[in-house]
């Protein structure tokens, strides 16, 4: 039990009842730069969870005492406030989950809907894991040869546009041929006009010399090949998968443990943790981790430890609006770290290195394999193998590094920014892979 546990708001912002607004304001301030999580992130775990949950508990009394209407039900209440019996927190155990099975239903959807390019990728995994599950290898097939007929009708689209084009062309200068020819034997067989003469009335017949002949040489087309565009490289997740997480919700909790450490508050958790603060919340919920932040708080993010080496591969699936979200690589400390962002409203990404607090972007662009839909959900990968990373969206590679810095980590983790008003990230079926 914490020594702070039967402190009420008042007492754990070390202030008295009476005080105004601005003085719980002053008080909130202090004790959170006295508590707040990264001034314990050299500290001793046992430390580091003590400062995480006091600075919840700092959190949790500013929130209701800054609010009039709820201090003053808060005040009425205190005095009668009594401690709840302790509830008995049960374990719910989730069934047996048949990956294979759930990337072969993905796979089945993104073939029914058309995206061949999703569902050669997703086909291409379950080969990795089982080459003989159900009929995953002939449903690859079939969608790589509709994938293989897409680009081939719109290269044959390329190569009839241009017949038509040079056929319109050459019957346009044949017309014209067959007009000048007419013409030319109109002129020879015209009637002559008799000659008037003062003498007896004969017939003088003049013959026309004949026209000089018309010669039209068309042009010879240049023969067009229409290159067909080339087949985008499908890259699947390889390496051996350590760790899945659906990121399905129970009761909205999480337990604490040491191994992962939210923006801000610093909530710790034996799998990925809910909790909010001013402006900005993570948990589960609908069966995906969320991340939502208002515009200026910044990057929020949270982390875990990898269950392999350094040399690992993480692949999600993010939906993000009003802003940018993706993977958090090389997390050092909370000041030194890698975020590989996808910006679906531009069709963007980007690579940023945080250290000492100051943000520097490593690369950057466009690219189409990014899906810009409002609800287009987008698969992350970043391979990481030594200093070489290995950037990948739906199956395609984006960019390529070598980079020494910041050291290659055992921690990663999920991020998201605001743009300009409020940011949401929903992430999805999260794989971890040993290289």
């Amino acid at each position: 039990m914490d020594d702070f546990e039967h402190l009420d708001h008042y007492e754990i912002l070390g202030i008295g009842r009476s005080v105004s607004s601005d003085e719980i304001k002053l008080a909130y301030r202090q004790q959170m730069r006295r508590y707040h999580p990264d001034r314990f992130a050299s500290a001793p775990s046992s430390e580091q969870a003590y400062a995480s949950r006091r600075a919840l508990r700092i959190n949790a009394a500013y929130q209701e005492l800054s609010n009039f209407r709820t201090r003053v039900v808060y005040d009425r209440n205190l005095s009668v406030l009594t401690a709840p019996p302790p509830r008995t927190q049960v374990t719910k155990i989730p069934p047996p989950r048949d990956h294979q099975a759930e990337l072969y239903e993905q796979a089945r959807a993104h073939v029914n809907a058309g995206r061949m390019i999703q569902a050669v990728a997703t086909l291409r995994e379950i080969q990795q894991i089982n080459p003989f599950y159900r009929d995953s290898a002939s449903l690859l097939a079939q969608a790589e040869d509709a994938l293989r007929r897409r680009l081939s009708d719109s290269s044959a689209y390329q190569r009839t546009t241009t017949h038509n084009r040079r056929s319109l062309l050459i019957g346009g200068l044949s017309s014209l041929l067959i007009a000048g020819a007419s013409a030319a034997t109109w002129w020879r067989r015209r009637p002559t006009i008799p000659a008037l003469v003062s003498a007896a009335p004969s017939v003088n017949t003049t013959i026309q010399p004949p026209l000089p002949s018309i010669t039209i040489t068309l042009p010879t087309p240049t023969p067009t090949t229409a290159v067909p565009s080339a087949t985008p490289e499908i890259v699947a997740e390889e390496g051996t998968l350590v760790y899945v997480e659906e990121f399905h919700a129970a009761d909205g909790t999480t337990t604490p443990s040491d191994d992962t450490l939210i923006h801000t508050q610093g909530s710790r958790g034996a799998t990925w943790p809910t909790t909010s603060g001013n402006g900005w919340s993570v948990g589960t919920s609908d069966n995906s981790y969320t991340i939502t932040a208002r515009s200026g708080i910044g990057t929020i993010w949270a982390y875990r430890t990898s269950q392999t080496d350094k040399d690992m591969l993480i692949g999600v699936d993010v939906t993000v609006s009003g802003g940018e979200a993706g993977l958090l690589l090389r997390f050092n400390s909370a000041n030194t770290y890698l975020a590989f962002f996808v910006i679906p409203a531009s069709r963007s990404f980007r690579l940023v290195e945080h250290t000492a607090s100051l943000e520097k972007t490593l690369d950057n662009g466009s690219h189409p394999a990014i899906l810009s839909d409002a609800d287009a959900r987008n698969r992350l990968v970043a391979r990481l193998e030594g200093d070489q990373i290995d950037l990948r969206v739906n199956g395609q590679r984006v960019a390529h590094l070598s980079l020494a810095t910041p050291p290659p980590s055992l921690r990663y983790g999920l991020a998201a920014v605001a743009d300009e008003d409020m940011v949401r990230a929903d992430f999805r079926n999260l794989h971890l892979r040993a290289l």
